[in-house]
């Protein structure tokens, strides 16, 4: 896998100020039906039992050694539960969760991936931009929602994951794309290319499906403790999940990397001539090459030199 790069001029806006980002390659699900909750609090990691309007959080698909299926966003309104997938994953998301539906349960889901656009604001200056784009000067809580109307555009404003210190979805129909797009520019948005956001996410620290959301992982290993519930009854994985919590003791963890040299992800990392770990995804920035990548928790509590071949790898405190 290639690195994914940066411009200056784009690395300065998002800490200074705020980028746009098109996301559109997550998938959207609808559930419905009277068992929505119930189905989802069985299937994942967060406790779902219940969430008034305007409401959201994160939860993880685990195996049934806990290892990560996907983490889905989800974002309820008074009849429907509104979920995020990872990219490109909406199909396979839905299929699986229909070889959990019981003959009992009233639960339905439709794709609406294709229908939606999303895009990603992110930086400390977001919820500035935003409202200079119209919407509303609110603190909403992590993945709590709003929804906005603009004439006869209907917008949908989402808390997210931060990066440099804040993080919005505005999502919305196919056909407003463009409306919501040039919107969205007017507010002086500079505009990170899907590279771009790469960076900024490896930066941040989050991980992505298929680089660091994969079924080698649990997701506490990946840093997800906040999408996973320990007062909850059982789910799939559970039992792992929580031996690994009790015990408080993980094998690896995900961490951001410097190195002062190429870094490819797939690349074995090292620690005086032992494997140490896995880098992840990597990217090449104005300040050098970033990654991400799983660590031996016994090489992190010994501090020891990593390395990528003949490359110095660090850990970014």
């Amino acid at each position: 896998m290639t690195s994914s790069q940066i411009s200056p001029d784009v690395y300065r806006a998002a800490r200074e100020t705020a980028v746009l980002t098109d996301r559109s390659d997550l998938g959207v699900l609808i559930f419905s039906g009277e068992t929505r909750f119930d189905l989802i609090n069985r299937m994942s990691t967060q406790k779902v039992l219940a969430m008034p309007k305007g409401s959201g959080t994160a939860t993880v698909f685990t195996t049934d050694i806990g290892r990560i299926i996907d983490r889905l966003l989800l974002y309820a309104t008074d009849s429907k539960l509104y979920a995020l997938t990872s990219e490109n994953n909406n199909d396979t998301i839905a299929r699986y969760l229909m070889r959990f539906v019981f003959f009992r349960d009233d639960f339905h889901i439709q794709d609406v991936t294709n229908d939606t656009v999303i895009f990603g604001v992110y930086g400390p200056q977001a919820r500035q931009k935003l409202v200079e784009a119209g919407f509303p000067d609110e603190d909403l809580p992590l993945h709590h929602w709003r929804d906005v109307q603009f004439d006869d555009v209907t917008a949908y404003l989402h808390r997210t994951d931060p990066i440099h210190s804040d993080g919005y979805f505005v999502m919305g129909q196919e056909k407003d794309r463009e409306a919501l797009w040039q919107r969205l520019l007017d507010a002086g948005l500079a505009l990170a290319d899907a590279a771009a956001f790469d960076y900024l996410r490896i930066e941040a620290g989050l991980p992505r499906y298929g680089r660091e959301l994969t079924g080698d992982y649990i997701p506490l290993e990946a840093n997800l403790w906040g999408d996973v519930s320990f007062n909850k009854g059982c789910y799939i994985g559970q039992e792992i999940i929580a031996r690994m919590e009790s015990r408080g003791k993980l094998a690896k963890k995900l961490v951001v990397l410097t190195a002062d040299g190429s870094l490819e992800a797939g690349s074995d990392l090292q620690a005086n001539g032992k494997n140490a770990g896995t880098v992840t995804s990597t990217a090449v920035g104005p300040h050098g090459t970033i990654g991400l990548g799983y660590v031996k928790i016994s090489v992190l509590d010994s501090a020891s030199e990593l390395m990528v071949g003949e490359t110095a790898v660090a850990i970014k405190n």
